[in-house]
């Protein structure tokens, strides 16, 4: 890698970071784990929409906070959503903190393997009351990890949710709010 490359790689981790670390609540509740930040400007915790935020749309339907039959158009302002997000204590990391969607299959997977112990060192930090982790591909490596460091009993979901696009967006909502039901009535 290029210093070049590299110093344009450290600037893009940052724009995430700081967009991300904004909503970080005082106290989380509820930690989604999902793969990386998309190639696409569809970043969860970017300011607006671009019509392609599948993650962000479908979690703020399954959460109560979109109604489940609007359209959430390009060009919706995300902060009244991300404050009330944040309010209830809900917040998302990503597994790998730069765009691994476009790598090859050989290389997401060492970034993912390489991204897990930054993940739980910022799980440690957060101690979160439960863990969502989001997307198969990442499932295994993350719940390993994270059992590893004796985090298993806060994750919630015993199976990989699907990433919510290509048809899986009802079958992700369905599984968001089971957990958050299950989580209620332990309360």
């Amino acid at each position: 890698m290029t210093a070049i490359s590299s110093r344009s790689r450290a600037e893009i981790v940052e724009s995430f970071s700081s967009a991300r670390d904004q909503y970080r609540p005082g106290r989380v509740k509820l930690l989604w784990i999902a793969e990386s930040p998309p190639t696409s400007s569809s970043y969860f915790y970017f300011q607006e929409t671009t019509g392609k935020d599948h993650l962000f749309r479908e979690t703020m339907r399954a959460v109560g906070l979109w109604p489940e039959k609007e359209i959430m158009r390009k060009g919706v302002d995300k902060q009244p959503l991300l404050e009330r997000f944040r309010s209830k204590g809900f917040f998302l990391i990503d597994t790998c903190s730069y765009p691994v969607d476009k790598l090859p299959d050989r290389e997401r997977r060492r970034a993912i393997l390489d991204g897990t112990s930054g993940v739980v060192q910022l799980v440690s930090e957060l101690n979160p009351d439960g863990i969502i982790i989001v997307k198969s591909n990442i499932y295994e490596p993350v719940k390993h990890a994270l059992e590893t460091w004796g985090l298993a009993e806060k994750i919630l979901n015993q199976k990989p949710l699907p990433f919510p696009s290509h048809g899986r967006q009802q079958s992700y909502r369905k599984k968001i709010s089971n957990i958050m039901r299950n989580l209620e009535s332990k309360v």
